[in-house]
């Protein structure tokens, strides 16, 4: 379980929290959800960083202003925040903001379990600007995200074509063609358009699931080699390590480059046998195995080492993914990132920020399926639009925040109690019935 607490950044002043499998932080507008949101990503990229890469550290200030677009007025000598994991303990002090404290605990006996951490904004619509490819001048979350949609669309070719998994979109579907750097949608009459031509809803929900399918199991499909970066900060921890395990893994990382190196070769034959265009399906298998050898030995390096740089699991932090949305497609897209996290049996974590009822709506519809399954007929259960997405309270976690505190709105079985957004419909209906005394009364 990590454990974040957060004081005086921006319109936060005190919070404190367990992250857990569901997150959701709602409010007003500039109440500070988007502040909770970035700590949580940011302070997620950092530990990882910590304990994946030697020393020294980013500078942790400074990167979490230009990365999340925060401002230095966000912040006084009266922040604080802390972070810990089962594997790090970060504290930050505004007092001294070139310094942050940084303890990890990992060891063969506690294992750093890598994960895949993708911060989704408010801004996804961007992808549909023409020429958004060549755009590097920035380094933030917006461009860290167009990095991760120009990755997952390379997977969503004609000939592989994605229905996006909303009936309320009408059975659209999506495809990217690399030659033209184009991103097509095919409506339900067979016709086409450009992404950057579709309605605002359409722009906003595609990019969102296909980044949201891609990091919960596109990315999984996919093993890679460390890169010569990785095994040069691998080397320089190796003082870190008693004599007898600095020997283990220094044989591990000798046997690795060797390995390494017939891999380069067989790969420079395999290309000379294209090019002569013989068969080479023996070569190809040959370059899996020593491939998958080459893996194995990372495994083993990472675990001796105490982590497992291999991605895991995904945390995935969502602003506002109800924006542009019809209130249905809004409950639609719950129960699916719900039904997709249930699906899968990596452990992948979910942080949304919003001002929806819709969503909290879908939610609790999630929930209180969860909590009375048991009591429905297993053959009933499927006229249920939310049954796949059923969940157990205890895994969802929902806060409403208010001039700057967090305060939870589920009751002891999980399930949301009242909260301002009921209060808001409950003022504007009072107010539509005092006006209903008159409407009889009309000349």
């Amino acid at each position: 379980m990590t454990h974040i607490t957060i004081k005086n950044v921006g319109p936060i002043k005190d919070v404190e929290f367990d992250l857990n499998k569901i997150n959701v932080f709602m409010g007003p507008q500039s109440s500070g959800k988007s502040t909770i949101a970035k700590i949580i990503s940011y302070c997620s990229w950092y530990e990882k960083n910590c304990i994946l890469v030697s020393k020294p550290q980013k500078d942790f200030y400074g990167e979490l202003l230009e990365y999340h677009n925060m401002e230095d007025s966000y912040f006084s000598d009266d922040s604080y925040i802390e972070y810990k994991s089962d594997n790090c303990h970060i504290v930050f002090t505004g007092s001294d903001k070139n310094n942050v404290e940084i303890k990890t605990f990992v060891s063969q006996d506690n294992i750093f379990k890598n994960e895949k951490i993708e911060y989704i904004p408010a801004e996804r619509n961007v992808v549909a600007i023409s020429g958004i490819g060549e755009y590097n001048k920035a380094h933030n979350n917006v461009l860290g995200f167009l990095y991760e949609w120009f990755d997952a669309k390379r997977e969503k070719k004609k000939d592989f074509e994605f229905e996006l998994p909303l009936r309320t979109l009408n059975g659209v579907s999506y495809y990217y063609t690399q030659e033209d750097d184009a991103d097509h949608l095919i409506l339900v009459n067979g016709k086409e358009i450009k992404l950057q031509h579709s309605s605002s809803g359409l722009i906003s929900a595609t990019p969102l699931i296909v980044v949201f399918e891609y990091v919960t199991k596109g990315v999984y499909l996919k093993k890679r080699l460390k890169s010569p970066f990785e095994i040069i900060n691998i080397r320089a921890r190796l003082d870190d390590f008693d004599e007898k395990l600095k020997r283990t893994l220094s044989d591990i990382i000798y046997k690795m480059d060797a390995t390494k190196a017939d891999l380069e070769r067989l790969k420079e034959k395999n290309k000379t046998i294209k090019l002569d265009s013989h068969d080479n399906s023996s070569e190809e298998d040959e370059i899996a195995s020593i491939e998958s050898e080459i893996n194995s030995m990372q495994k083993l390096l990472n675990r001796s080492m105490g982590f497992d740089s291999d991605y895991n699991y995904s945390k995935i932090i969502i602003e506002e993914p109800e924006l542009n949305l019809f209130p249905d497609t809004q409950q639609e897209l719950v129960y699916y990132m719900l039904t997709v996290l249930n699906s899968e049996k990596r452990d992948h974590k979910l942080v949304i920020t919003t001002h929806s009822p819709y969503i909290l709506f879908s939610l609790n519809n999630c929930m209180m399926g969860g909590l009375v399954k048991k009591s429905i007929p297993e053959e009933e259960q499927n006229r249920f639009a939310s049954h796949d997405a059923w969940i157990d309270p205890k895994k969802v976690s929902i806060y409403e925040i208010h001039n700057g505190k967090l305060q939870s709105i589920q009751d002891e079985d999980g399930i949301i109690e009242d909260n301002y957004l009921n209060k808001a419909y409950k003022e504007n209906s009072a107010e539509y019935m005092s006006l209903l005394n008159y409407y009889g009364n009309e000349e």
